[in-house]
């Protein structure tokens, strides 16, 4: 690694584009573990029995765990090291996590495969904080918005790459099952697909530049809750808080969305694989979203994009939750929730890395990642719940549509404020 001494620089530098290709492999390996195991517990797949109706509900509450207890602690790792160094180390962990992912599924394990995601997921803890106060060390401010935006379509067309993955090795895995578990070559092709995004991913992060310790003072503390209270407190002081809960929220919705399309086999009469193209035309639409966002982001927009977001969220989950059971109404209805999406989450994510103070902000970012987390996971139950008590998946879109409604509510009177406020100042 060659020693990045000046300050940040123009967006597309040698070490933006490591860390867009390291996050894009990332992301990448962890929706192919996530999309083959929720396939493989979803209505009528080989292991729907071992965890129950709802099923993926335990899958999204198992991989968010490890974000909720580590992520500020892993905040405060990143801003007591360098964080390109983490992130090798962290790559070089997440090798041996897949060899040991493959040997579960090949065996048939469900519980041996839940753990498995879960070593996953504690890896992307630890990586969460450090690649996105990574961005702000890498780029310079006017390039937040726009760096974020790119990192974002990098990431959601490595989820396209993951769950397209996921649903094609999720098919021939569970065609070669047999009394109980697979057998053939297609035992172990889940292992394979993860070997190779991981090891791709470890490659690309070699080419990190050297980031020095943003706060190489900062006391260790093994108690990951006391980061998470001091820090928000800190964050409590100004506006961080607010921003961060209302980044939080896109992640609640992500969370049961991404549990909601796995059962869309079932609804819609389809195979996985064809599942699989209604995430690829979700992700390609937020993507292309959150580029549009970040070209077009201002401080003075971001209350309005926001709400935009919000609504147009809310009147794509009601049409959803409404649509009959046809592929081609459901692939356009996601593809436009899709592209309002991104108008909600840039300007959010780029508030919160440009308000986070410099020695702190990994710990701010890496507390915002834990909240989005017991959000995610407050998503993953709200959808077990919810189809415990009988409810069809597909509906799930409408409970989703009241909430994104809500939250629209308060982000235009939010912009509305704004704008009063901008036109009685001198």
């Amino acid at each position: 690694m060659e020693s990045l001494d000046a300050a940040p620089r123009g967006m597309w530098n040698r070490g933006f584009i490591s860390l867009l290709l390291t996050q894009f492999f990332e992301a990448a390996s962890d929706n192919v573990i996530k999309g083959t195991l929720s396939f493989a517990v979803a209505a009528g797949a080989p292991w729907e029995s071992s965890f129950g109706t709802g099923g993926n509900g335990v899958v999204g509450l198992v991989f968010t765990a490890p974000f909720i207890l580590l992520s500020a602690f892993g905040g405060r790792i990143a801003d007591r090291h360098s964080k390109s160094r983490v992130t090798v180390v962290l790559k070089a962990v997440s090798l041996g996590v897949a060899a040991f992912t493959a040997v579960e599924f090949a065996r048939g394990s469900a519980w041996g495969a839940l753990a498995a995601l879960a070593a996953f997921s504690t890896v992307s803890a630890f990586f969460g904080p450090v690649k996105y106060g990574m961005i702000a060390e890498l780029v310079d401010a006017r390039s937040i918005a726009r760096a974020n935006g790119i990192v974002n379509m990098a990431t959601n067309v490595a989820v396209i790459v993951g769950m397209l993955v996921a649903g094609i090795v999720s098919a021939r895995w569970k065609s070669g099952f047999a009394g109980g578990v697979p057998g053939g070559d297609s035992a172990w092709l889940p292992g394979a697909a993860m070997a190779v995004a991981v090891t791709l991913g470890f490659l690309t992060c070699l080419t990190l530049p050297r980031l020095r310790p943003q706060s190489p003072g900062l006391p260790v503390d093994l108690n990951p809750f006391s980061t998470y209270v001091q820090t928000i407190a800190q964050m409590a002081r100004g506006p961080l808080l607010a921003v961060a809960l209302a980044w939080t929220f896109f992640y609640f919705v992500a969370a049961v969305v991404l549990l909601v399309l796995p059962d869309y086999s079932s609804f819609l009469g389809v195979s996985d694989d064809r599942t699989s193209l209604l995430m690829a035309a979700l992700a390609i639409a937020i993507g292309a979203g959150c580029v549009a966002a970040a070209y077009l982001d201002r401080p003075s927009r971001r209350a309005a994009f926001i709400a935009f977001g919000a609504g147009g969220l809310a009147l794509g989950f009601a049409a959803l939750g409404l649509a009959p059971p046809n592929f081609a109404v459901t692939i356009a209805l996601l593809s436009a929730s899709g592209l309002v999406a991104g108008f909600y989450i840039i300007p959010l994510q780029s508030m919160l890395q440009s308000l986070a103070p410099d020695g702190s902000r990994g710990r701010v970012l890496g507390t915002a990642n834990g909240m989005s987390f017991v959000m995610g996971g407050a998503g993953s139950a709200l959808f077990l719940v919810l189809r415990q008590l009988g409810m069809p998946s597909n509906r799930v879109f409408l409970v989703l549509a009241g909430a994104c409604a809500a939250m629209a509510v308060v982000a235009a009177r939010r912009a509305r404020g704004q704008a009063s406020s901008e036109s009685t100042s001198p």
